[in-house]
């Protein structure tokens, strides 16, 4: 018994998702274990008040950070929208906080009744124009009238338009030569031979889906764009189809956020199409993990408030209970050591953690105790960390559900690392702060925001630590990077004497009681400085940073707003920043020898390559070397 590891006592659902994206989905990632919180039930209720045309014409933009759960938010109001009404009701009975919203109930089920066609996509990052956006948003929506079986598509408005351009001479000729092409695909995707051939199907009454949507895939892939659809034409179509249909189409459009990296330029389009809220029940939802005004404030300014009109922001928040209970809902434990692991946790194993856990409950208005014993073996300051970790990475890749689920393969440290090299009776037997490392930074170091990375790469500059040293500072570290992502509104993530207390409370190996004088001399050393903080305390930090993070962000700011591309460009000695061989320099180099290329800005561009012209070439040639500071000065360089 005293060698069991915790494998042995209990695995990780396999029904436990850590994101619901197309994969989790396609394999049947559940919808009614969706808690309703808050923000959960915000959502649902701005949403029927969008169905009932009661909140001016507007939309929804649901927003979250990583790891809050929103997707799986968004997904819950695909499915209500979606399902009978019998398993709604059936969803709507399993939750305290929706049984106290009957009248909400019957409302949504009301709007169910009248017509709603959803449709869903995940992922934008193939978006790279409105055109790209047009197309998708036609795919999707035409996929969801297919599915849920609704008779007219929209062909008629889509026909017509075809009709129009193929009766122009020039474009029939084009058409034909495409068709009879034998190098292309298209002689083989279409029945028809000729363009006078696919017109007079166009013309007939019959049945011409099939050949329209071969239609709009050969003039996308052509580059055609008369003939592909453009704002008008889409807006046209959706309302053809929500008029001779009579419904109402939803459009869920999760990890909406790359759409806007790629398409900076311009928002016109964008808002054009949710601008149909307005007229038509077309609600066009995106899901983003940054605040709406982020991305509008970043892109096109001359659209802002254009966007900001049509949405309503729905920030998903997850309570700290809520995410409490998704961690314990990941363990199954098996039926034969049930026994044995009830005994452990209501014993020594869940009794070693009591200071720690009593701080955490207070923190997060916690107060079920068998919430906290649900998460073992992981330790309950650990759970609070886990819970927040997600803020500091730039991408999904990293959230407690990634944490829990991640296999142990490929050298990854993770929950399923421990519960296969970790026991309750080892001298370490709980999930520390300081076991994150591995899997939050040295696998993950990539994805983490640059202030955050700042902090933990201070590890790497420290040499001849002991182990239980190197323990204590990354448990630090990671509490410095956390409490500075979130502003220092969660007490517990300062590194106090206290909270290291608590961090490593049930510790029986010594770190228990070792880790107060350990953080102390790591001071002594020089690795870590103690910040006076309120209370009369003081909190552990990187030596290398105190003092500096402020200063190092005004230099940047300074930098940005006040040194040209230029300046940076001749300080930082860019232009032999170009490594070329012998032979290349002999060719390309301005200045013989020095192995320099003539660096440009798009401030002296245009300039520069009108000298070069004007100037004789011999045996060498002329080259430059651009640079720009930013996407904006890179568009004004060709």
């Amino acid at each position: 018994m005293t060698n069991n590891k915790y494998r042995e006592y209990f695995d990780i659902d396999e029904r436990y998702f850590p994101c619901i994206d197309d994969a989790a989905i396609k394999a049947g990632a559940p919808w009614d274990n969706t808690y309703p919180h808050s923000t959960f039930i915000d959502m649902l209720t701005e949403m029927e008040r969008a169905l009932a045309r009661q909140n001016n014409g507007k939309t929804l933009w649901i927003e979250g950070a990583y790891g809050t759960g929103k997707s799986q938010c968004a997904y819950a109001l695909r499915k209500i929208l979606e399902v009978p009404e019998v398993e709604l009701r059936a969803y709507w009975d399993i939750y305290d906080p929706l049984k106290k919203k009957s009248d909400l109930l019957e409302k949504l089920i009301g709007h169910k009744k009248k017509g709603i066609v959803v449709a869903h996509r995940y992922a934008s990052g193939g978006i790279m124009s409105a055109r790209d956006l047009f197309f998708a948003i036609q795919e999707s929506v035409k996929s969801a009238l297919v599915q849920q079986k609704v008779s007219y598509l929209g062909e008629n408005t889509l026909k017509e338009s075809i009709i129009a351009w193929l009766e122009d001479t020039d474009h029939k000729l084009m058409f034909n030569s495409l068709l009879q092409n034998l190098g292309k695909e298209w002689r083989a995707l279409f029945s028809q031979s000729t363009a006078d051939d696919v017109l007079n199907m166009l013309r007939k009454n019959g049945e011409v889906k099939s050949l329209v949507s071969n239609i709009f895939r050969l003039a996308n892939k052509e580059g055609i764009t008369a003939l592909t659809i453009d704002s008008d034409r889409l807006i046209n179509w959706l309302t053809d189809i929500i008029d001779h249909n009579n419904v109402r189409i939803v459009f869920i459009w999760d990890e909406f956020s790359d759409y806007f990296k790629n398409n900076r330029e311009s928002l016109s389009e964008f808002q054009k199409i949710a601008a149909l809220v307005q007229n038509k029940p077309f609600y066009f939802i995106v899901v983003t993990h940054e605040p709406q005004q982020i991305y509008v404030a970043d892109n096109d300014r001359g659209n802002q408030s254009k966007v900001s009109d049509r949405f309503i922001s729905i920030p998903i928040v997850l309570p700290d209970n809520i995410a409490f209970d998704l961690i314990g809902e990941a363990f199954t434990v098996k039926p034969a050591a049930r026994l044995d692991w009830d005994t452990l946790v209501d014993g020594d194993l869940g009794s070693q953690t009591n200071s720690a856990r009593t701080a955490v409950m207070k923190a997060t208005n916690i107060i079920d105790h068998q919430v906290m014993k649900k998460i073992l073996p992981i330790h309950p300051m650990t759970a609070l960390l886990l819970k927040n970790i997600a803020s500091a990475f730039k991408s999904n890749q990293r959230s407690m559900f990634d944490f829990i689920k991640t296999s142990n393969t490929d050298d990854v440290k993770a929950f399923q690392w421990f519960i296969d090299h970790a026991g309750p009776f080892d001298d370490h037997p709980l999930l520390t702060v300081d076991m994150l490392w591995n899997f939050f930074y040295e696998k993950g170091k990539n994805h983490l925001t640059s202030d955050i990375r700042l902090i933990l790469d201070t590890f790497q500059q420290q040499q001849n630590l002991r182990e239980d040293e190197k323990a204590v500072l990354k448990a630090i570290l990671i509490m410095q990077a956390i409490d500075q992502r979130l502003g220092g509104a969660i007490d517990l993530f300062k590194a106090t004497e206290q909270n290291l207390s608590y961090v490593f409370a049930g510790i029986s190996s010594g770190l228990d009681v070792s880790c107060k004088n350990i953080a102390k001399g790591l001071k002594e050393k020089g690795v870590l400085v103690a910040n006076p903080i309120s209370g009369g305390r003081y909190a552990y930090a990187a030596a290398v940073l105190a003092g500096d993070q402020a200063k190092i962000d005004a230099h940047k700011k300074d930098v940005r707003q006040n040194s040209t591309t230029s300046k940076l460009v001749t300080e930082g000695g860019l232009s032999t920043v170009l490594s070329l061989s012998p032979a290349l320099r002999l060719r390309f180099e301005s200045e013989p020898g020095t192995g320099k290329i003539m660096p440009v800005t798009a401030a002296d561009l245009t300039r520069t390559l009108n000298i070069l012209r004007d100037k004789a070439t011999g045996w060498n040639f002329h080259a430059v070397i651009a640079f720009a500071k930013d996407e904006a000065e890179g568009g004004d360089v060709p």
